[in-house]
């Protein structure tokens, strides 16, 4: 009995062991896992670097498609002080997924990439991918921020044209007239259901009071009498359950009669076709017209020639697809010349050919339709969803007075129905439209008053705020632009408040108010991005942004131009930036100490303008902004291209300037002489100075003559120190006569006349007149003594006398 005890003894001390060698297993397992602790990205002209930075060298496996790179890296962790890298306009999103030991990275990219690779380096360890774009592309990744609303593709030429222009550009006033979105109002189609065919012909039939109760019309009475009739064989169960469900049908009792339905279904009779009508009528009034569509399709091949029926069930299958949205089949069994309808039909044939009509958006032809309808005895009170597409359709059309006569009837069929409060509207608005002011301003406050709060009594509300600014001056305009922000806020319909926003927006830009007209504007495209009047939205930020940039400038608000300007760096692409703005923009960024920051914006601005007569005047502060941020070899790039491309560009000189400044900060002095020895560089005096010290500091004195002789024949004044290196140039020279006439002129300078005795001592020690160099050396020596050109004659006079 001891055995199975020492069996569980032994096997538990064996399964600690396991849990144990387990456990020091992935202990050391999670040691010797890689970390992955930081991630890098630099953005290169035509390429994107990513760095990911790791504890120890992993082994990958990489998979470029389309957008998606995917980086499988093995036996690898994530650090939890791991920062993943911003979205900007070349990598939407960096995702990591822990799959068991391995991570994979998965990088989103804006655009499919040409080509993608990928290294690792051991000294740190880290893995470096290199995505390379194609060459001129869309949007280049020259920046390295947050670029939100950055589309993935780049719209074609007409595109772009079509965004950038606007019907109302240069008529903004006309809008708050003319502009016009429309409600919906969407109504249950009504099923026409026409009296069928009896189904007892025999009077001595015990189904006969059954048969007159349905031609009467008498369908409630149809249901109590069914209910006392017994005593019936087979077949008349069978018919007077037909009636049944046809009376329930035609009372609302749709659910009832479908039941009814079914049951007959199962015995398939000789009414198959009659059943299989009614019940495709009960799917479609029940709310299924989908269903019912699809067992009318299967039902009309089966209607035999002459079926009594075939008129219903064809008016049946034009009313589905009209539900449906599928006009144009509807249309075309409508305007089928081998159905002959009935004389009875006309009329609902004629208001279902306009539906038809109207749904296929030939508005001209449905309303012609409806017109000839209008005055048809009880037609459209039969009919609410045709009353109120007509309605809809008129005014659509431009036919105010039969909309308006439309919507009145409506309004008497949707009493305290919900959307009357639209119907409410649509009828103030087509009377104010057709021309009745009076009317139609009681109707639009009537609407306003009893039914506050719905999209009809808002839609009101906004009408009634443009007459007044259509029908007054500034001081409605002022009036106007507050009332639309208090209903652009308070609002519950969408299409109000976008509305009403925009038209504040667009009275402030007439109020000249440019600084809250372009906050409220940035509003909308932040809370109605997908608007329709997005473009007028860019259209009119492009238009006042430089003024109220240049505005916040002159109040010295910087920080607050320098936020604006990066919030809509995209926009002001659209606008006209002339040389000074982007000045006082550049040097905005510079007071603020944002130099990285304003390279990046200016670059994004540069990469993204089309047409190089546009870019022209980024390149100098674009390049002054590498300057100074002591990337030489990319302001000498910027200055260089501007040179090729624009010998005669306005900033061809000031660019020259930059060039000189980043070769000599790199030390390229043989580019250095071979500009400046182009015979069509830019020239002026400050540049030829300019020059002048660059061929001194390169011990080219010939040159350093030459350009400070230029300058002065271009008209400028050599200061005391550049006389002072026309001087020293000309003793190099050995051309003593011009450089003793400048010495002499800078002996009573206090700067240089020191070096001036000293250099005339020289000159006349050769021109073999020592006496008076001795002199002039002496003289030096007892005024000068401690200043180097002093020592210098101290030194040399000693060299004399001996």
């Amino acid at each position: 009995m001891r055995h199975p005890v020492q069996i569980h003894k032994i096997l538990g001390l064996l399964l600690l062991l396991l849990l144990f060698f387990m456990g020091v297993a992935m202990t050391v397992q999670a040691a010797a896992q890689i970390t992955l602790t930081r991630m890098e990205k630099q953005e290169q002209i035509g390429s994107t670097r990513i760095t990911l930075h790791f504890s120890g060298l992993p082994d990958f496996e990489i998979e470029h498609n389309g957008q998606r790179v995917d980086l499988l890296l093995k036996s690898t962790g994530v650090s939890a002080q791991l920062r993943s890298l911003p979205e900007d306009e070349t990598v939407v999103k960096i995702l990591l997924a822990q799959k068991y030991r391995d991570l994979l990275t998965s990088i989103l990219l804006r655009r499919p990439p040409n080509q993608v690779i990928t290294e690792s380096k051991s000294s740190p360890p880290r893995v470096v991918m290199d995505i390379y774009w194609e060459g001129e592309s869309g949007a280049r990744p020259g920046v390295a921020f947050r670029i939100a609303d950055m589309p993935p593709r780049k719209p074609g030429k007409k595109a772009q044209a079509l965004q950038k222009e606007s019907p109302w550009q240069g008529r903004w006033p006309d809008f708050f007239r003319e502009y016009q979105t429309y409600w919906k109002l969407n109504l249950p189609l009504n099923y026409t259901l026409p009296p069928l065919p009896p189904l007892v012909t025999n009077q001595e039939d015990p189904l006969w009071p059954l048969q007159q109760h349905a031609e009467a019309g008498r369908w409630l009475s149809l249901l109590r009498k069914a209910s006392r009739i017994a005593g019936l064989d087979e077949q008349q169960i069978y018919l007077r359950n037909l009636l049944v469900a046809e009376a329930h049908l035609r009372t609302g009792a749709v659910e009832a009669g479908l039941a009814r339905l079914q049951s007959l279904q199962n015995q398939q009779g000789k009414e198959q076709i009659r059943v299989d009508y009614l019940t495709t009528y009960g799917q479609a009034a029940g709310g299924q017209p989908f269903v019912a569509r699809l067992g009318l399709q299967e039902l009309l091949p089966k209607l035999p020639a002459g079926e009594r029926l075939m008129s219903p069930v064809y008016l049946l299958a034009v009313e589905t697809a009209l539900a449906t949205k599928q006009h144009k089949p509807a249309l075309d069994d409508l305007q089928n010349e081998e159905l002959i309808w009935p004389e009875r039909l006309i009329p609902v044939i004629e208001l279902r050919i306009a539906d038809a009509l109207a749904g296929l958006g030939q508005l001209g032809e449905a309303v012609a339709e409806y017109r000839s309808l209008a005055e048809e005895a009880g037609l459209f009170d039969a009919y609410p969803s045709s009353c109120n597409l007509a309605a809809f359709s008129a005014y659509r059309h431009g036919d105010f007075d039969l909309a308006n006569r439309l919507y009145r009837k409506l309004s008497g069929l949707m009493k305290e129905q919900p959307g009357d409060d639209l119907v409410l509207f649509a009828v103030g608005v087509a009377a104010y439209d057709a021309g009745d002011l009076s009317w139609g301003m009681i109707g639009l406050q009537k609407t306003t008053l009893e039914r506050p709060g719905t999209e009809g009594g808002e839609r009101a509300e906004l009408r009634l705020i443009d007459h007044t600014l259509n029908t007054g001056g500034e001081l409605e305009l002022a009036r106007a632009a507050s009332e639309y922000g208090e209903l652009g806020k308070r609002a519950g319909t969408r299409m109000v408040r976008e509305e009403a926003t925009f038209k504040r927006a667009l009275a402030l830009y007439l109020l000249k108010d440019h600084r809250e007209s372009v906050r409220e504007l940035m509003r909308f495209r932040r809370e109605f991005g997908s608007s329709k009047l997005r473009r007028e939205t860019d259209l009119l930020l492009a238009e006042q942004l430089p003024i109220v940039v240049h505005k916040l400038l002159e109040e010295q608000d910087e920080l607050q131009a320098v936020v604006l300007v990066e919030q809509n760096r995209n926009l002001l692409l659209r606008g006209d930036l002339d040389r000074a703005f982007l000045h006082d923009l550049a040097g905005a960024f510079d007071n603020l100490g944002l130099y990285e920051r304003s390279g990046r914006v200016l670059l994004y601005l540069f990469d993204q303008t089309r047409g190089e007569a546009r870019r022209a005047p980024f390149y100098l502060p674009l390049a002054k902004s590498f300057l100074k941020r002591d990337e030489f070899v990319k302001a000498s790039d910027y200055a260089d291209s501007y040179l090729q491309k624009h010998p005669d560009g306005e900033d061809r000189g000031a660019l020259f300037g930059v060039l000189l400044d980043a070769f000599e900060k790199q030390q390229r002095n043989e580019e250095l002489l071979s500009w400046l020895s182009r015979k069509n560089r830019p020239s002026s005096p400050q540049l030829e100075i300019r020059a002048a010290w660059i061929y001194w500091r390169l011990g080219k004195s010939p040159e350093v003559v030459r350009s400070l002789e230029q300058a002065r024949q271009d008209g400028g004044e050599l200061q005391v120190k550049e006389m002072a290196l026309l001087a020293e140039s000309h003793y190099l020279l050995k051309k003593n006569r011009a450089a003793e006439k400048i010495y002499r002129q800078l002996s009573n300078d206090p700067a240089f006349a020191s070096q001036a005795r000293y250099r005339r001592a020289q000159i006349l020690l050769r021109q073999k007149q020592r006496r008076g160099a001795l002199n002039l050396l002496t003289r030096l020596v007892e005024e000068d003594a401690v200043s180097s050109w002093g020592k210098l004659a101290q030194d040399l006079l000693i060299q004399e006398k001996q």
